[in-house]
């Protein structure tokens, strides 16, 4: 029997892998169960939601509640959204401002080196998806914390982040060069993405520290000259981001409902029509046919799982 979940359902499903906090996702799982229908196409859903919710609530409850201690960090972060980035830089190259100007999260920012000490983890909203943004400790030649290293590893992409307001661009550049290609070939799966901001726009002698910066590095690298004071150049920064991480969105669609394209399922580039239906749950593997709506395709057109799917179609499983 077919689970005929409600749309509603999926939306609050995109938003739990978004969410930044166990008691967000918490809150959604158990909207969930609340508003599946519950029969038996539906068992196994309603079981595992069940299952997640104990599991959110017995860690809850092992962390203590109103005055225990703080939670010790770990140095895996595990990764939320549409991509994790990580941000790395020497001091006061402006990381801190541009997570807590362009995110919720709320991160130091001082003139004083080192203010940052542990990674800070905010979401970074592009349109309709949101990237996963992290601040990490500044990197100099003769010190580097081994947390950066690893954060660069398992990284989706690291963003390189530079001052235009520092004379010693170069040098600093870098210092961020040697680690990425020292850490690339540790990677996870052996190649991350990387991009570079040249931040501080705004700031006194900018325009002749970028010009130099470009005429040394423009041709090798993908510089975005920004202000994380003023927002200049962020818009263009995120198109990049969406670009490098190489990645899809993809719309399901409830039979006889209206296409919305509100909370995208996010994929890897090239993935088919089955990896989509496994993006909304492990019951669509198992899908009778489909129809997909997009520039590639007449609309409606039937499609057979193993079609590669491309960035912004709208697929409609039926089970």
């Amino acid at each position: 029997m077919p689970a005929n979940l409600p749309p509603t359902y999926y939306k609050l499903k995109h938003q739990h892998e978004a969410a930044k906090t166990d008691e967000e996702r918490l809150s959604l799982l158990e909207e969930m169960l609340r508003i599946v229908p519950k029969h038996k196409g539906t068992e196994k859903v309603v079981s595992d939601l069940r299952k997640r919710i104990a599991v959110l609530k017995k860690g809850s409850s092992a962390k203590g509640g109103k005055g225990s201690g703080k939670k010790g960090y770990s140095e895996h972060i595990p990764k939320q959204g549409a991509g994790q980035i990580v941000m790395l830089g020497p001091p006061n190259s402006g990381k801190s401002l541009m997570l807590s100007n362009f995110t919720k999260a709320k991160s130091d920012v001082s003139a004083t080196p080192y203010t940052t000490t542990m990674p800070v983890v905010g979401m970074l909203q592009y349109e309709n998806i949101q990237f996963q943004l992290i601040d990490t400790p500044s990197i100099m030649q003769d010190f580097i914390s081994p947390t950066v290293l690893t954060l660069v590893r398992n990284a989706d992409l690291c963003l390189g982040v530079m001052s235009l307001a520092s004379d010693g661009l170069l040098d600093e550049l870098d210092v961020v060069l040697t680690v990425l290609n020292d850490q690339r070939d540790d990677a996870e799966d052996g190649k991350v993405g990387h991009l570079f901001v040249a931040n501080q726009l705004d700031a006194p002698g900018a325009s002749d520290r970028l010009e130099i910066l470009t005429e040394f590095y423009g041709e090798d690298l993908q510089i975005y000259p920004i202000s994380a004071e003023t927002g200049e150049g962020k818009g263009t920064l995120l198109q990049a981001l969406y670009n490098t991480l190489n990645i899809v969105r993809i719309y399901p669609k409830a039979p006889g409902k209206p296409i919305e394209r509100d909370d995208p399922i996010v994929l890897p580039n090239g993935a088919t029509v089955l990896d989509a239906a496994l993006g909304l749950h492990k019951d669509f593997a198992e899908f009778k046919f489909a129809r997909i709506w997009g520039p590639e395709w007449h609309d409606g057109q039937p499609v057979s799982r193993n079609d590669v799917i491309y960035d912004g179609d709208v697929v409609e499983f039926h089970l």
